[in-house]
This record gives C-alpha cells, structure tokens and sequence, in this order.
C-alpha cells in the first residue's frame, strides 16, 4: 500500500451494531469478558400498550444481549 490512508477505529461499524441501529458510546474490557456501552441511534416514540406517541421521561439501562465476539463474551448495555 504506497499511499494507505487510516481513519480513527469506528466499534459500532466494526461489531456491526449500527445494522441493529445502536451505537458504542463507551467499553469496558475485562479478562473474561468485554461490555459495551451502546445507545439506540433513533428512538420509537411510540407505545406498545396503547400505540399513542409517548414523551420519554428518562433512560433505562438493560441487558441487550450475550454475545461471543472474538473469544469472549461480550455484553451489551
């Protein structure tokens, strides 16, 4: 490569997570296992018990996913 050019690492491009519409705002790694901080990119606005347009009052933090990614498991948050 004469000319290579390189960019600052993107996570969310390289876990593939914007395919899910999150992005990795934060990380933390660990022996065992790696946690990612991710946020979701376009909020619903929308009730799922009502199906009315909702405000949001707060965020929630929950346990998206256990997923292998390399050798260990990697927890999105």
């Amino acid at each position: 490569m004469p000319h290579a050019t390189f960019t600052r690492p993107n996570l969310t491009t390289f876990t593939r997570l914007d395919e899910l519409g999150l992005e990795v705002v934060g990380q933390q790694i660990e022996p065992k296992r790696a946690v990612l901080a991710c946020r979701v990119v376009e909020p619903d606005q929308w009730c799922r018990r009502c199906g009315c347009e909702g405000t949001p009052r707060g965020t929630v933090v929950r346990r998206l996913a256990h997923e292998p990614f390399g050798w260990r498991p990697t927890i999105l948050l």
